[in-house]
This record gives structure tokens, sequence and C-alpha cells, in this order.
């Protein structure tokens, strides 16, 4: 499985189309602000799967989800954008309901700084604001743990 995450587009939609060209993803991920940016990338890449939630940026679009859970080739993913769960005070809120859901992975966004880490078993990843250039491509398989590779966009 590879998975490409993006959060905090505000408007740059390019970076995230050049990305999904050049990795071709076998799963998309956009965490929120702006929706609008991330529903031309799944126009785009029909094919791709494609998840998303919204962001605290999102107000006129309170019918998304502010948060999701996906299954994908043995994995539990739980992602959001962050704001509902606290994340600029840290991880504490998000992990534990990471932790309630059983999921091997955490996706965030909202403070625009990518970030990883191993909480115990469950790999916490905040892929930055791709609007600065930033993304994360993740890659595991049903019998492989999780690793984020280095992106140059």
């Amino acid at each position: 499985m590879r998975a490409l995450v993006f959060s905090d587009s505000h408007g740059r939609v390019q970076p995230m189309l050049d990305a999904v060209e050049l990795y071709r993803p076998d799963v998309i991920f956009h965490l929120g602000d702006v929706v609008r940016d991330g529903e031309k990338v799944r126009l785009a890449f029909p094919q791709t799967p494609f998840y998303q939630v919204r962001g605290n940026c999102d107000w006129d679009r309170a019918d998304q989800e502010t948060e999701g859970v996906a299954r994908l080739a043995g994995k539990t993913v739980f992602y959001l954008h962050g704001h509902t769960q606290y994340v600029k005070s840290g991880l504490t809120h998000a992990v534990a309901r990471a932790r309630a859901l059983g999921a091997d992975l955490l996706l965030y966004g909202h403070t625009h700084r990518p970030q990883e880490d191993d909480c115990g078993g469950l790999l916490a990843v905040n892929p930055g604001a791709i609007q600065d250039g930033l993304c994360a491509l993740l890659t595991w398989t049903e019998d492989a743990p999780i690793h984020r590779l280095p992106l140059y966009l």
C-alpha cells in the first residue's frame, strides 16, 4: 500500500496534482483546510481511492466529517485535521482516540509542521502543509510495518 497524505492546502492544488502524478499512490488522504482543494484532486484522479475530512477553515462544509477511519491492507488508519483533538497542544487526545478505535496509524494536520511519532505501536504522522510543498508518502503491507518515505517536491 502506498498512501499519499496532504493537509492544509489553503488553495494550493497544483502541488497535490504534481505529487499524485509523480508518486502514483494506491490511496490519497486530504486532511482538510481546504476541502474544495481536495475535491479537485479526487476529480483529477477518480480511479484512486480518496479519503478526506474537513479542517477548521472549512466552516462552509458542515456536511463533511472531521474524522474518519479506513481499513487498508491490514492496517486501521484514523485520520483527521486535528483541531477537534487539540493537536497544537500535543497528541494526547488524538492518540487516545486512535487507540480507542484500534488504529495502527494516526494521520493529522493543522499545525502545518511535519512530524512523525512512534506512540507505542501507533505511528502518528503529520505531513506538514502542502501549501509549503510538504506531504507524506507512507508504505506498508499486511505483514510489514508502516514506513514514511522522504519526499522531494
